[in-house]
């Protein structure tokens, strides 16, 4: 999150059996793994000048050697299982939206270590190319995905509903390829942004109890799609148009939202270049972009308060005389007293008795440098929207009041991301210098996101008991709308 100017570093469980959602993006014959080569023709991973693609998540490397016989077999069951509940989808859904007969591409697993077939798409595929992938191969019409690299990380790291979707993802591929739907489009990315948007229709179906072979997942094991977006987003700044481009984390989760929530026909209503349907934010580095585009934690707070306090200058004007809330700084490791007399517990909380903004310094600084720059914007904005929510008198539940705080959030965002706000030249505060967005910020808020939210609800004003992907919606609400929307 640059400032231009003076040189600134700018569940599905089977039924009757047990039971994260991860995504793992993969082109007609392009792959974005997690780790390993390309597929012949086409460029895996990101392109185009992005940077490298931080680790917001974390994932455990296993393989299928790490589990017991019991859990192997356990596996391959529940991949059996996936992959004939997704095809089943199709068979039944693909008449209804495209108004013709399925026919269903072949599927079956792969040990890139113990390979008992030689697999071609075109040219021969070699098991260094297929480890720890899933891919769909128009030439041969087949889905196929291994099984000792990639299956048990995602098993493992983000339990069984990752690989449910990973699968949903490689069939909307298939749905869009020569046998089917034939879907033209001249960008990676847009198919690929439509092959999310599929996968979340079959997670609608799983969740509407549509699925005679898996229970809808629970939200942790929503919540884990989050977690595999995020970890296999493009790389920061990678050019959208570029050959084997998928998309940032929060490209990729408003694709898969809009299949969850609206279904299948919807993801075949997509158009490249409509600007509407898939949305793409192409943010790329600039000169300014020093360090990844990361201010240091300091300025990062210094930043981020005057802009708050310049968005909502007018309503805090209006309600409390003055332009701008009280800021109320506390070190956990001196004596963590704060100035609210009724302090929230939390990383950062809204003091509605003092009207301040209260921070662990401490804490603070350590999630700026695990995240980035954006994970202080983040839980700054998002208690800012509980100052302002509160001072306008917002009527609503506490669910509904931190997802209107979130769509608060994301209309800041906005706003940043346009370049309206300026704030004091780090290096001369008698100007001031626009605040921008660098690539990578919105993918930090979501893991921020991510991060302080308990399934369970909690004390904390972080960690409330709202859907993860119905934050992440209003986010998007507000970053492509305005303030109102999110208040009416």
């Amino acid at each position: 999150m640059p400032t231009s100017g003076g040189g600134m570093p700018s569940g599905g469980m089977p039924k009757g059996g047990c039971g994260g959602a991860l995504l793992l993006g993969v082109i007609l014959l392009a792959v974005m793994f997690l780790g390993g080569g390309g597929l012949p023709g086409g460029g895996g991973g990101g392109g185009g000048g992005g940077g490298e693609r931080t680790d917001l998540v974390g994932a455990t490397a296993v393989t299928a050697d790490d589990l017991s016989p019991t859990d192997r077999a356990d596996l391959q069951q529940l991949a059996d299982d996936l992959a004939n509940d997704v095809n089943g989808y199709w068979a039944d859904q693909y008449p209804t939206t495209y108004g013709r007969g399925y026919q269903p591409p072949e599927f079956f697993a792969f040990n890139p270590v113990n390979p008992d077939r030689n697999l071609t798409c075109g040219q021969r595929l070699s098991p260094q190319v297929l480890a720890s992938n899933a891919i769909y191969c128009p030439a041969g019409d087949y889905i196929t995905w291994d099984e000792h690299f990639l299956f048990p990380k995602l098993r493992v790291n983000f339990g069984q509903a990752a690989v449910g979707v990973v699968l949903a993802h490689e069939w909307g591929h298939a749905i869009q390829g020569p046998s089917r739907a034939r879907v033209e489009g001249s960008t990676t990315i847009f198919k690929e942004l439509q092959a999310d948007c599929f996968a979340g229709a079959w997670v609608k179906h799983v969740q509407d109890d549509q699925s005679p072979l898996l229970n809808p997942f629970d939200q942790q094991e929503l919540d884990g799609a989050v977690a595999g977006f995020l970890l296999l987003r493009d790389p920061p700044g990678t050019d959208p148009n570029a050959r084997g481009a998928h998309g940032s984390a929060f490209d990729r989760i408003g694709s898969f939202e809009d299949g969850l929530i609206n279904g299948p026909d919807y993801c075949a209503s997509y158009r490249e270049g409509s600007g509407d349907r898939p949305r793409i934010t192409p943010l790329q580095f600039t000169a300014d972009d020093e360090g990844g585009g990361n201010l240091d934690y300091d300025t990062s707070v210094d930043v981020v308060v005057n802009a708050l306090n310049e968005f909502y200058s007018d309503t805090l004007l209006e309600v409390l005389g003055e332009e701008q809330l009280g800021l109320d700084e506390y070190r956990s490791s001196i004596n963590g007293v704060t100035a609210c007399p009724d302090p929230a517990e939390g990383i950062i909380f809204y003091c509605e008795s003092t009207t301040t903004v209260s921070w662990d310094a401490d804490q603070l600084r350590a999630i700026h440098n695990d995240i980035g720059d954006f994970a202080v914007s983040q839980l700054f904005a998002h208690e800012y929207g509980h100052a302002i929510l509160d001072l306008i008198g917002f009527d609503g539940s506490g669910e509904e009041l931190e997802i209107a705080a979130d769509c608060l959030s994301g209309a800041w965002s906005a706003a940043v991301n346009s370049g309206q706000l300026r704030v004091p030249d780090p290096q001369n505060q008698s100007a001031t210098v626009p605040l921008e967005m660098s690539p990578g910020d919105l993918d930090e808020g979501l893991a921020t996101m991510l991060r302080f939210r308990h399934p369970d609800g909690g004390p904390d004003r972080n960690s409330d008991a709202a859907d993860l992907f119905e934050r992440s919606r209003a986010f998007q609400v507000g970053f492509f709308g305005n303030a109102n929307s999110c208040v009416q």
